[in-house]
């Protein structure tokens, strides 16, 4: 299938809100979603963005049912690792279902490594739902390495109470 793979513009936000919803869905997860298009314009669009962001349009003749012709997003952001240096994290990866199999999220995802390699970072990193099999089994299929099964790794998180607690803790200044 023809399609291409162009740096987002403030101007796709709503497209790209409408497919983290979608990919909230396919994770069961939607209600957790409370991020609007206006914060991810301000976001990662402003003079020091926190994410960058790749969007998977197809031309006007394969657009879907309900006129899009946006049909997939990759958003990422730059980490530091203290034993190996630049990193680029993948937070999302999706292509809507009708789209998948045609090697958009291949494109998607090899245009943020092409980016990181550039950028001089030396990993790709991402997490996987456990029981998403079908993009784990993706992700390795392409070279991933499951740290979680082969060195031991958990992804944790502070967040609401427990982040607000643990910053009342910070020293005082």
């Amino acid at each position: 299938m023809n399609f291409k793979v162009r740096a987002a513009r403030k101007e796709d936000c709503k497209d790209i809100s409408r497919m983290i919803m979608e990919l909230a869905v396919y994770e069961k997860m939607p209600d957790q979603v409370k991020i609007s298009h206006e914060e991810l314009e301000r976001d990662g669009f402003s003079p020091n963005p926190f994410y960058e962001c790749l969007i998977a349009e197809v031309p006007d003749e394969h657009k879907t049912k309900d006129g899009y012709t946006i049909v997939g997003y990759v958003l990422y952001f730059y980490t530091y690792s203290t034993w190996k240096g630049r990193s680029v994290y993948m937070e999302d990866l999706y292509v809507m279902p009708d789209f998948r199999g045609k090697g958009i999220g291949k494109g998607l995802m090899a245009k943020v490594a092409q980016v990181g390699v550039e950028k001089q970072c030396v990993r790709l990193q991402l997490s996987v739902l456990d029981w998403n099999k079908p993009s784990l089994d993706f992700y390795v299929a392409k070279g991933a390495e499951d740290l979680t099964a082969k060195e031991g790794w958990h992804f944790l998180r502070f967040d609401g109470q427990s982040l607000d607690t643990l910053a009342k803790e910070a020293p005082k200044d």
